[in-house]
Order: structure tokens, then C-alpha cells, then sequence
């Protein structure tokens, strides 16, 4: 299953998983995702380089997910530039018939 979820509860499987408590600004939660999902020293902390390491997952074996609880704690407009770049990296994932999925759960979810 590729693309966006918003899920009322989280996914029993494991995954990377981050709080968006602790992603109130678009430093940490780029900082955070590279982090968590072991992104290329090549990285660079900005959406540009966000949507460049999700479009090109020769970095990355097997399907990449990500959890985010608490997601209606992200501002509005960083949840929007996230999710807007994860929609755009998962159709030619889904189309080469590999795993890619980002997961929001509210915090009524977590």
C-alpha cells in the first residue's frame, strides 16, 4: 500500500516512527526525518533534498514507511509541504511495485 494515511489508530508493523510534538518547526522535522529514515550524509535538510532522497531510494532496501503520532500537532503548513512531497514520491514507487507510505495518526490515535 502506497501513499498518505491518515489512520485513526497506528500500524501494529514495526516502522520508523516520530512525534509531531517534537516537530514544531521545519528544521526539526526535516532534521528528524533524516535522521529516522537514515537518510545519505548527502542530505541536506530542506525540501528540495527531501523530495531528492525520497524520489531516489538507492540509499534504502526494502519498503520505506514512517509513522508520525500526534500529527495534528505539526503546523498546518509544514503537515501540508510533508504530505505533499510523500504523495509525489509514492506514485513511481507504487508504479515499480515497492512499499512507500507515510502514516499520520491525530493524537487521539496515539
Amino acid at each position: 500500500m502506497n501513499g498518505v494515511f491518515r489512520v485513526s489508530a497506528p500500524p501494529t508493523e514495526s516502522m520508523p516512527t516520530l512525534d509531531g510534538r517534537l516537530l514544531g518547526d521545519k528544521a526539526g522535522l526535516l532534521a528528524a526525518l533524516g535522521r529516522e529514515l537514515h537518510f545519505p550524509d548527502y542530505y541536506g535538510g530542506n525540501w528540495d533534498a527531501l523530495d531528492e532522497c525520497l524520489a531516489d531510494l538507492s540509499w534504502h532496501t526494502g519498503p520505506l514507511r514512517l509513522l508520525i503520532t500526534h500529527a495534528d500537532s505539526l503546523p498546518d503548513d509544514l503537515r501540508d509541504n510533508l504530505v505533499g512531497i510523500f504523495l509525489d514520491a509514492a506514485k513511481p514507487w507504487a508504479e515499480a511495485g515497492r512499499i512507500f507510505a507515510l502514516y499520520l495518526a491525530d493524537s487521539a490515535a496515539s
